[in-house]
């Protein structure tokens, strides 16, 4: 799965890059704000993005989920530990993976959103415990947040 990562603490986006890519999963960036984001999404080919909420100390996150989704129908799974504000914001998401999480956590989320992705409902696999989805989110299940 190629996986838009937008985290602005480089030594996480780090971790998680790694994590990833020895999951087999190919990485687009990371980005570390709005601006790179938005540049890869022009560039490549995306399957999901894994968006950290809060940018550059501000909630950016939540209004490049929904830029995100609305200008290249690309979906977004919030990874961050602004719960709230992920929550109230749950129409421009497939879901929150919390932080702090383990390598394992992030793989086994990876996993979870591919299927979604894909259409698939991921019923049969038990949630690492820092992910919660969203089921009102746009396209999921067939509905869509307007």
């Amino acid at each position: 799965m190629r996986i838009l990562l937008i985290e602005d603490d480089p030594i996480l986006a780090l971790l998680a890059e790694i994590a990833l890519e020895e999951d087999g999963h190919e990485i687009i960036g990371p980005a570390y704000d709005v601006a790179g984001a938005l540049s890869l999404a022009h560039e490549h080919v995306i399957d999901v993005a894994f968006v950290d909420i809060n940018l550059d100390g501000h909630d950016e996150g939540v209004g490049l989920a929904q830029t995100l989704y609305e200008q290249f129908k690309i979906h977004s799974l919030f990874v961050s530990g602004q719960i709230d504000v992920a929550k109230a914001n749950s129409g421009y998401a497939l879901g929150l993976l919390s932080k702090p999480y383990s390598p394992n956590d992030l793989s086994r989320s990876a996993h979870i959103v591919h299927s979604l992705v894909k259409g698939e409902l991921p019923l049969n696999r038990p949630l690492p415990v820092p992910l919660k989805l969203f089921t009102e989110s746009r396209g999921l299940y067939g509905k869509k947040h307007e």
